[in-house]
């Protein structure tokens, strides 16, 4: 009997042994979508020929990563993926936006490739049916134009993802569909699926500061130069309790900005100081936000708490999912050695996914667990 689902890992370099490996542990699943995660090492392109002619009737993404895991392995340099079967999922299909000629019109022209696999409008898709998989390459900035021409493509679907990685190289990323490959688009998978599924994400802060608005900013440059009227770094080193000339990537981890909408954090952090004396960040701040610096409340027991909420939004039954974890998380795990237990979250789920260079659901963010989960 079929599993429905079934995550594999395999640290074969090779793509014809890597894709072999996989495919042996994913049979069972009856597979109709296929996500996989592979190191920038391995050729994406041919592990997703490979899979595709091992599963012919499977929907085939996946991208490079800043690292692999599965509910058995933290991993580097390896392959993740995850299999979901014909039980799950009533029928699937993946396209390639390119963006050379733009990124709305690459993720038009992919919507159209989608609408007609599945016979669908996608302006008049049910939420409760329809979810969407969205792997981003990670360097040219183009998340957030990507999610904001997925809105408009399919505003009622939800997508959800995560953006390419080369292991922190910061050189060249690559995404994957169906034995294509692009370092300058994105894969997209739409699901009709036939059980109850969650869209969730968890960061793990909360605010350390009273709200400050931000008053200039280079929004395509994803650089904010002041707060309050004042320059960004005197401010943002003020409520950190650091020099200005002390500020770096573990302070940036430390006290990242975050967005209160409703309730729910949402999460900027910096990436760099610029010798302008501006504020680098990997995610867009718009003029006129007001953002408070914040804290750590625990990453692990933020995320068991999460999957926790999850299971209980499924009915309790919950079998496993994907799952995007931004680099930083993944930098904070391997600070305070907390592989183990954070694996451990995911304890009898069957779960795959990769460290991230952001999330993508309802935007670009990053500094975040963001996953898509089956009953």
């Amino acid at each position: 009997m079929a599993r429905d689902i079934a995550s594999a890992y395999t640290r074969a370099l090779d793509a014809s042994a890597a894709a072999d490996d996989l495919a042996a542990q994913l049979e069972a699943a009856d597979p109709a979508a296929i996500s996989f995660f592979a190191s920038h090492h391995h050729d994406g392109a041919a592990l997703g020929r490979r899979l595709r002619q091992a599963f012919p009737r499977a929907a085939v993404i996946g991208c490079t990563t800043a690292g692999e895991l599965t509910q058995e392995a933290w991993l580097s340099g390896a392959v993740s993926a995850l299999a979901l079967g014909h039980g799950k999922i009533r029928s699937a299909a993946a396209a390639l936006a390119r963006f050379d000629q733009g990124v709305a019109s690459g993720i038009a022209r992919a919507g159209e490739q989608l609408s007609t696999a599945l016979a669908l409008d996608l302006r008049q898709a049910d939420p409760r049916r329809y979810v969407g998989v969205v792997l981003v390459e990670g360097l040219g900035m183009q998340e957030e134009a990507a999610n904001d021409a997925l809105g408009n493509l399919a505003p009622t679907v939800s997508f959800v993802g995560g953006s390419a990685g080369d292991d922190g190289e910061f050189k060249r990323t690559r995404v994957f569909c169906n034995g294509e490959e692009s370092d300058n688009g994105a894969a997209l998978l739409l699901l009709d699926v036939a059980v109850p599924f969650v869209v969730a994400k968890t960061c793990s802060f909360e605010p350390a500061s009273a709200d400050y608005a931000v008053t200039r900013v280079d929004v395509e440059r994803r650089i904010v130069y002041e707060i309050d009227g004042r320059p960004a770094l005197e401010v943002y080193a003020s409520l950190v309790g650091v020099p200005k000339g002390a500020l770096d990537d573990s302070v940036f981890m430390a006290h990242p900005f975050g967005l209160m909408i409703d309730g729910k954090r949402w999460i900027r952090s910096p990436q760099r100081v610029l010798p302008d004396g501006g504020l680098k960040f990997y995610c867009q701040i718009l003029e006129g936000m007001r953002v408070h610096v914040m804290r750590s409340t625990g990453l692990v027991a933020d995320t068991r708490r999460e999957l926790s909420q999850v299971r209980a939004r499924l009915g309790g039954s919950m079998s496993g999912g994907l799952a995007f974890n931004c680099i930083l998380r993944r930098k904070e795990i391997d600070a305070m050695q907390t592989q183990d237990a954070f694996i451990e979250s995911f304890g009898g789920l069957q779960m795959a996914g990769f460290h991230t260079y952001g999330e993508s659901w309802l935007g670009h963010i990053n500094q975040t667990l963001t996953g898509l989960w089956f009953a």
